[in-house]
């Protein structure tokens, strides 16, 4: 029989963590599902204890494919789900036994095209869970819930805390694209097509935090894709006419974008104690916050192309 919801986990050097991942999606009350462990090449023993999970449940299913990277790992996981709803799930975090039940019936009882749950950061060194920020429960059509989405200060674009109906990927084919903030260039897309997001107020997930994350690792090629995951926002919204009603949030956005830049780039070159390109660093992020937010933008069909990059600060040689 064909299950309602397919759970889509990509596996990657997460050995230390795939147990309990697995172990939390097997014991959920919510039985009607597929698991899909999605093996992006990964060089260590994770692969040995996902196939304890196979062999005990039927519902578990091994898929083997070269090393792609997440985006890659879950656009597989995509082409291959059966559900009527999907669910992503990274290998390193870990869920309550609710999590299914609670955002299936968010999208069943309200005809809701997504579903949307709180969540916790779990710092495993520390031990100790930090409670999220989160829109209120409720039913938010599509609008209002976009123009949260877009701002993202109560609502984010996380893959992970969200329940999709699958045939929002599949008509409008929407997939992850192949870079770093991969999940801010698509959410957005998915909502902008959904007709509206149940969100619950239960602590469903929970997101584990490592050292070495991709907020305190920024470098030239990650402030560059979070520039270009904002533009892939506009750029759909607007090549699909609707630039002039969510003109607001998508300029906010860059505005925060533009200054979480300068912190970043600020920082690139200060632990680099190489301040050659600073300068030229901040103008280049001051010219793509212009681009953003120009009225004289021409939406293109398909991925729009950066016209500025940040140069990556290295360190002075001795």
């Amino acid at each position: 029989m064909t299950p309602l919801v397919s759970v889509i986990i990509p596996v990657y050097n997460v050995e230390k963590y795939i147990e309990k991942c697995l172990t939390t999606i097997k014991e959920q009350t919510f039985k009607d599902f597929e698991a899909l462990i999605i093996n992006d090449g990964t060089p260590d023993n994770s692969m040995k204890i996902a196939e304890k999970f196979v062999a005990e449940d039927e519902r578990f299913i091994i898929y083997n494919k070269p090393n792609g990277g997440l985006s890659d790992a879950r656009n597989y996981g995509l082409e291959r789900a059966k559900g009527e709803f999907v669910v992503f799930i990274d290998s390193d975090d870990y869920v309550d036994k609710d999590y299914l039940k609670v955002l299936y019936n968010g999208c069943k009882d309200n005809n809701a095209d997504m579903a949307y749950c709180r969540f916790k950061h779990h710092y495993p060194r520390a031990g100790i869970d930090v409670f999220s920020l989160n829109p209120r429960k409720g039913v938010y059509e599509r609008d209002k819930a976009l123009n949260m989405l877009i701002r993202d200060n109560l609502m984010h674009s996380y893959a992970w805390n969200k329940m999709y109906r699958r045939t929002l990927f599949t008509d409008n084919n929407i997939r992850y694209p192949k870079m770093y903030f991969e999940d801010v260039a698509t959410s957005i897309r998915l909502l902008f097509n959904a007709n509206r997001i149940a969100v619950s107020d239960k602590y469903l997930y929970f997101y584990v935090r490592h050292p070495g994350s991709i907020m305190s690792t920024m470098n030239a090629k990650k402030i560059d894709d979070l520039i270009l995951s904002v533009l892939i926002n506009r750029n759909y919204i607007q090549f699909h006419g609707e630039y002039e009603k969510f003109e607001k949030p998508l300029k906010a956005v860059a505005k925060k974008m533009q200054l979480v830049n300068i912190y970043s780039i600020l920082r690139q070159h200060i632990l680099c104690m190489n301040f050659k390109n600073c300068l030229t660093n901040l103008k280049i992020n001051n010219k793509m916050y212009e681009y953003l937010t120009s009225k004289d933008y021409d939406a293109v069909e398909g991925s729009p192309i950066l016209p500025y990059s940040i140069i990556q600060a290295e360190k002075k040689k001795k």
